[in-house]
């Protein structure tokens, strides 16, 4: 779901956040996806560790029932799942009926993809600043507010949930800022800015395809690195910080009573980074990020506090489900900040990079304002998470 709205549940059924806040607890679950091979190969349900789980289609349940029941263990209850729901409600019934204690997902798969969770970075005097996360894509967005302002950093395609936010602390939406062109998700950064009567902000270079060079289709006030941003009692810095794209963005935000913050894109996660092949030309990104990755220290002291625009699962998440973390923890162990050579960072990227999926020109042309995809092309362009991050596994 889409909204800050909590469903009532009955029994035999869970909802996408009650799921969500079993798998942060890391309650014991076992998971029955019915949905065909195609659909669960895709995007599956993914907890803090790996999950017990089996595929059994749902129209195996109506080919051979007795077949397909052997299969589902039976010394544990069962949370069936399947793209909508009404299926999985059948096989859950079925389960039921032969004794094996079931439940199902509400809404299916498609409502699990939609669900988004609003998360308190940090309440001051000064004002709040808010994370919106997505948890079965792993995006992340913020809204930071003060003193009846807010902006809002790379908003999802959902964009009334962070007009619901900003009209809950009585601020107006006055900046809508970019880190990097999105070649994984899709942008709500213009229709946000259009909505709110604002500029879209973000760098030049993200505003050319990285392949074919065509301009972008869109109205946005360039950044190129070193503006200082007021919003209301705060200040927030633009900085360039290429190698994932060419003019990814980091924004460092300043409070009055000294917090720093620094939203970091999908340059630097929690456990990895950006990959840096989307443009074709992966060893002089890599150069470009490693020179990025090392201008860290002029930018965070150990204290201030990283917050992505990815997270590569919910092992990231903290226990109250934010994606955050220490400049001084992330130093200490990230393979990324480890690497002393653009060399050894070439290494580590180019070690673990899945292929460029299909999905990242039709993401690219669809954010730059090249393509309007229409919301059944945007559901399934979001099926699966993006692939245009690395992460460590977990």
């Amino acid at each position: 779901m889409t909204t800050l709205e909590h469903q009532r549940i009955e029994a035999g059924q869970l909802s996408p956040t009650d799921l969500y806040a079993e798998l942060l607890s890391g309650q014991p679950l076992f998971i029955l996806d019915v949905r065909n091979e195609v659909e669960f190969a895709r995007n599956q349900i993914r907890g803090r560790n790996r999950l017990p789980m089996i595929n059994i289609p749902y129209f195996e349940f109506i080919e051979d029932e007795e077949a397909a029941l052997a299969r589902v263990p039976v010394n544990a209850p069962v949370t069936v799942v399947c793209a909508k729901e009404g299926s999985a409600q059948y096989v859950t019934e079925l389960l039921v009926e032969h004794g094996i204690p079931a439940r199902y997902l509400v809404g299916g798969f498609r409502a699990w993809l939609d669900l988004h969770i609003i998360n308190e970075v940090v309440s001051a005097d000064w004002g709040r600043i808010v994370q919106i996360a997505r948890p079965a894509r792993g995006d992340l967005s913020y809204v930071i507010i003060s003193a009846g302002e807010a902006a809002v950093v790379d908003p999802g395609r959902f964009i009334h949930l962070y007009q619901e936010v900003a009209a809950a602390a009585q601020a107006d939406i006055s900046r809508v800022l970019l880190t990097h062109l999105a070649a994984g998700r899709l942008s709500g950064g213009s229709a946000l800015s259009s909505a709110r009567h604002t500029l879209l902000s973000m760098h030049p270079y993200d505003a050319l395809h990285p392949r074919d060079l065509l301009p972008a289709h869109l109205n946005y006030l360039p950044l190129l690195g070193g503006e200082r941003l007021p919003v209301g009692q705060l200040l927030i810095e633009a900085h360039w910080f290429p190698g994932h794209t060419p003019g990814h963005l980091i924004y460092r935000v300043i409070a009055p009573d000294g917090a720093r913050f620094l939203l970091t894109g999908d340059a630097l996660l929690l456990s990895g980074c950006g990959r840096t092949d989307l443009g074709g030309h992966p060893e002089s990104w890599t150069e470009l990020l490693f020179t990025s990755l090392r201008s860290l220290t002029t930018l965070a002291d150990d204290q201030t506090l990283i917050l992505p625009s990815s997270s590569a699962s919910l092992a990231e998440a903290r226990d109250d489900g934010l994606v955050a973390a220490s400049f001084a923890d992330l130093r200490a162990s990230h393979p990324a900040l480890q690497a002393d050579t653009a060399a050894a960072l070439q290494a580590l990227v180019t070690g673990s990079t899945p292929a460029l999926p299909s999905t990242i020109d039709p993401f690219l042309r669809a954010n730059l304002g090249l393509w309007q995809p229409d919301q059944v092309e945007a559901d399934e362009l979001e099926i699966e998470p993006s692939l245009c991050i690395l992460a460590r596994e977990s």
